[in-house]
């Protein structure tokens, strides 16, 4: 996978001029209802209804299933310079969102494993995880359809790019750097074929990697300049790279991603979004180890909103190390004289 790290420290130089792509064949057609979803207007909000109480794991699992296929049907088209049309993507969306299974789905997501390639994955990663921040900044339900389809079509143009730069275990040279820096356009391009009606999506697409100071590529856009959806993508897929294993590196622990993302990315992101950002993706994630005052280690099984710090964890390994033979769950929101001491390293855990 893809260095991301050679791509920041690599200084600013023309990026070489695009290929041109061939006129995409018309197998897909879009739909005048997917304009009327998305279209720009004054209106009012379209609330968003209640989520159903019926989802099951199965249901989840199906659905997280679906968005992989529509991300390796997506992932074909570009390679096989096919067009892309965003109603069943706009579907699936509308369905998820309108059956409240966006929390469900991003749960599953940082926990699934499945032998799919590791930008499908991302993908899926980055789609549920800005869902999750949309809702939580109050977005209605067509804001949410046009960020969860910015978000699912964000990098199609890294496709087009060989898979011996994209899993390159090494260093990446100039040319690799800037073959990469060159996605967003080759997004932009890809995405600019769906007509005036998405020339918005195309324009998110371009955009992702801009940052708030002026430092991302390729355009080196500042602060309002950069569109406020492409803001939001552009955290979560930060977040959601350095959280995943890579050829070159282990993934980061949560915590760390999220201190880095407070620390060392301060300033590349709007205050605002960074806000909504950590209000919904909680300092110790499910699926994340911790160790308690106590000296016990357990892995977090579920949040709370309302008590973001006091999560609810299954003890593995007890005071003295040993490890646990029945399961014991834990609601530290209603043991208020445990808490967590730190985080654990998934390496960490014997």
């Amino acid at each position: 996978m893809v260095r991301f790290s050679d791509i920041i420290k690599e200084t600013d130089k023309k990026a070489p001029k695009d290929e041109p792509l061939e006129k995409a064949d018309q197998e897909e057609t879009f739909r005048l209802s997917d304009s009327l979803i998305l279209k720009k207007q004054e209106d009012e909000k379209v609330p968003i209804d209640p989520p159903s109480h019926d989802i099951t794991g199965r249901d989840v699992a199906a659905y997280y299933k679906k968005f992989i296929t529509r991300a390796q049907e997506v992932r074909e088209r570009v390679k096989g310079d096919k067009g892309i049309s965003p109603s069943p993507i706009l579907s699936d969306l509308h369905y998820i969102i309108d059956r409240g299974m966006v929390d469900s789905l991003y749960d599953y997501a940082m926990s699934a494993q499945g032998n799919y390639d590791d930008m499908i994955i991302h993908t899926l990663d980055v789609t549920f995880t800005c869902l999750k921040v949309g809702m939580g900044m109050k977005y209605d339900i067509k804001m949410l359809l046009r960020l969860g389809l910015a978000a699912f079509l964000e990098n199609v143009g890294m496709y087009r790019i060989p898979d011996r730069v994209l899993k390159a275990k090494g260093k990446l040279g100039e040319r690799e750097i800037r073959l990469i820096k060159n996605h967003p356009k080759m997004s932009r391009d890809i995405l600019s074929r769906m007509g005036e009606r998405y020339k918005w999506l195309a324009e998110v697409a371009l955009q992702v990697h801009e940052r708030e100071d002026g430092s991302g590529y390729p355009s080196g856009l500042e602060g309002g300049e950069i569109l406020e959806l492409a803001s939001i993508i552009g955290l979560v897929d930060t977040y959601v790279a350095m959280i995943k294993n890579r050829p070159y590196r282990e993934k980061f622990i949560q915590t760390d991603a999220i201190k880095s993302i407070l620390g060392a990315s301060k300033g590349k992101f709007p205050p605002r979004i960074v806000k909504f950002f950590l209000n919904q993706i909680s300092l110790f994630p499910v699926n994340s180890y911790i160790r308690l005052n106590n000296g016990s280690i357990g892995r977090v099984i579920s949040t709370d909103k309302n008590q973001p710090l006091r999560p609810t964890v299954e003890i593995l390994f007890d005071s003295s190390g040993n490890k646990l033979r029945e399961r014991q769950v834990i609601r530290l929101s209603e043991n208020p004289l445990l808490y967590i001491d730190s985080s654990v390293g998934a390496n960490d855990i014997h």
